[in-house]
């Protein structure tokens, strides 16, 4: 198993970042330490996912990055 930049060990259980509950998609992250959502499809979570990956990497604090969301998840649910 390889050790990706910045970690010290290679032993990580990762885990699902998509989840159904309920009849809805919700995604987990680690700033808020729980699920964001609801997406009305998991390839709504799935895009709502990455733009919000996108926004965290690109310097975005978690906050701005969550309001970007929150726009975003507006106009999934209204198409």
């Amino acid at each position: 198993m390889t050790i990706r930049h910045g970690e010290e060990s290679a032993t990580h259980f990762r885990s699902e970042r998509i989840e159904c509950m309920n009849g809805s998609w919700y995604f987990a992250v680690r700033e808020t330490h729980g699920m964001l959502g609801p997406f009305p499809t998991r390839q709504a979570a799935q895009k709502a996912a990455c733009a919000y990956i996108k926004d965290i990497e690109s310097g975005y604090s978690d906050v701005e990055a969550l309001s970007n969301l929150r726009v975003l998840m507006k106009a999934l649910s209204s198409k």
